[in-house]
């Protein structure tokens, strides 16, 4: 079995948030062997003391981000969609790396900043981004109890775009968003994970349910089988966090009608993972013009 990169992603900003450490929801469940600080662990990662898990888990908040906020965010993924491909872009997925500029759909990738003789967004929407992500790591380090200063913030962020359209067929693996996966499996430095939904399921699309799953066998052809463990309905200001082992396999089911977006969020323990140059303006000017056809966006 292969484990696709999630293609839904979540973000939303300035609207204050209630206690960081008072969750919606919560959930403790038992770590997997991924941490450093876990039972069996056979890495050679150290230990970060007051950040690596002990503990294990889900958090949920309603209501993180205003609906202005999350309007705002949306519409900056509409603008840099616009911008790297004109109209509305394509049916399917479209990742949409505000940072780097670079936005991927079933037809490869484009840049949103090049060629550009004027700021594609203005320094409030750079500021809200900003914040907003600041905001979460904030809350994902306090409702975890990590120390002051974790977890790290590492690259990338973006928002994931997923319009449904009865003709479209995924071109490659990349446009396969349905898959199971577990975060540190796609990327080892990964410790909490998460998604600000930008739109409410049943309101502005149908399908599209945030699943965690668990291990049900294997199939005939010795693929891992998987059984719903907790479904989540995404809904427009709703942050859920997670730890980003495998004791969290999770998925996104396939969008139905209508129209998806999400900010995905990762962040580290690793001082080595850290992406200081986050929203500088200037960082996506070190891609290649021409990037290789497959980027860990």
């Amino acid at each position: 079995m292969y484990r696709a990169l999630l293609l839904s992603s979540a973000l939303v900003l300035l609207s204050v948030a209630s206690d960081p450490t008072s969750p919606t929801s919560s959930s403790t469940i038992d770590c997997s062997s991924d941490y450093p600080s876990s039972k069996g662990y056979s890495g050679s990662e150290p230990i970060v003391s007051g950040c690596h898990p002990t503990s294990c888990g889900r958090r949920i908040f309603d209501d993180f981000a205003s609906p202005g906020d999350v309007a705002v965010l949306r519409a900056m993924a509409e603008k840099g969609i616009g911008a790297a491909r004109g109209g509305e872009g394509r049916p399917g997925p479209t990742i949409v790396d505000i940072n780097s500029g670079y936005m991927r759909d079933d037809e490869g990738l484009a840049n949103m900043y090049e060629g550009r003789t004027e700021a594609l967004f203005t320094p409030d929407e750079y500021e809200l981004y900003r914040s907003t992500i600041e905001r979460i790591r904030h809350t994902v380090g306090a409702t975890f109890g990590l120390e002051e200063g974790y977890p790290i913030f590492t690259a990338p962020t973006f928002i994931t775009r997923l319009r449904h359209h009865e003709d479209w067929q995924p071109q490659s693996m990349h446009d396969v968003y349905w898959m199971e996966h577990v975060d540190k499996n796609n990327t080892a430095h990964y410790d909490y994970s998460g998604l600000l939904y930008l739109t409410t399921q049943d309101v502005d699309f149908t399908g599209g349910m945030f699943e965690f799953v668990e291990e049900d066998g294997v199939d005939a052809d010795g693929d891992l089988v998987f059984k719903l463990e907790e479904a989540l309905s995404p809904k427009a200001g709703r942050l859920v966090s997670f730890t980003g082992g495998n004791e969290n396999p999770h998925k996104v089911n396939i969008v139905r009608g209508g129209t998806r977006y999400v900010l995905s969020f990762w962040f580290t323990c690793s001082s080595e993972h850290a992406f200081p140059a986050f929203l500088d303006g200037e960082i996506h000017k070190q891609f290649q013009p021409e990037p290789q056809p497959d980027p860990e966006l």
